[in-house]
C-alpha cells in the first residue's frame, strides 16, 4: 500500500514540474493489451469473444493531450464507443474521462486515432478527478484503462491497463 502512495506523490511531483516548464517537450507513451479477458474485472470471466487490440497513448505534457491509436482485430458486431477509463486492473467499471472517436459500427479489423486536448476530460470530482492533471496523474500512474465497446456487448467487449513504456 505505501508504494501506491508513493508511486502517487512521485507522478503528482513529475506532473506539476512538467507543467511548470512548458519550453521542453514532455511526453509518455504508454501501451494497453486489449481482450475479452481484460474484462473479468468486473464480469464473473470476462467477455467470451474472439476480439482483441492493442492500445497505444502518447501524453504530451507540453501540449497537454492525450493521442491515441487504437487497433482492433476480429471485433464480430459494430463498435460503439471506446475511451479511457479510470481505475485499476482489478476494479469495476471506472468513469470515462477521455473520449476517443472510433469509426461507429465498424467490426472486424480496424484502427483509429486522434487526439484529445485536456479541456476536452470529461471531470468526476466525485470520484477524484477534479482537474486535468488528476487525469493525467491517473494515466501516468498506471490507474487508467482503454476500453472498447460494442453492440454485442455494450458494458465493453475488450480491455487493456495503461503501462507506461520504459
Amino acid at each position: 500500500m505505501k508504494s501506491h502512495w508513493m508511486i502517487a506523490l512521485l507522478v503528482a511531483a513529475g506532473v506539476t514540474a512538467f507543467a511548470a516548464s512548458p519550453a521542453s517537450a514532455q511526453t509518455f507513451t504508454l501501451t494497453a493489451n486489449l481482450t475479452g479477458d481484460g474484462e473479468g474485472s468486473h464480469t464473473s470471466n470476462g467477455v467470451l469473444t474472439g476480439a482483441f487490440g492493442d492500445a497505444t497513448i502518447v501524453v504530451d505534457m507540453t501540449a497537454r493531450t492525450v493521442t491515441y491509436t487504437v487497433r482492433v482485430f476480429n471485433l464480430p458486431s459494430g463498435v460503439t464507443a471506446s475511451h479511457i477509463h479510470v481505475g485499476s486492473k482489478d476494479s469495476g467499471s471506472g468513469p470515462v474521462v477521455v473520449n476517443f472517436a472510433p469509426p461507429i459500427h465498424a467490426s472486424n479489423d480496424f484502427s483509429y486515432t486522434g487526439t484529445v486536448k485536456d479541456t476536452e476530460f470529461i471531470l468526476r470530482p466525485d470520484q477524484g478527478i477534479r482537474s486535468a492533471d488528476d487525469m493525467f496523474q491517473a494515466i501516468l500512474g498506471g490507474n487508467s484503462y482503454v476500453n472498447v465497446h460494442s453492440d454485442a456487448n455494450p458494458g465493453g467487449e475488450i480491455r487493456g491497463q495503461l503501462i507506461l513504456k520504459q
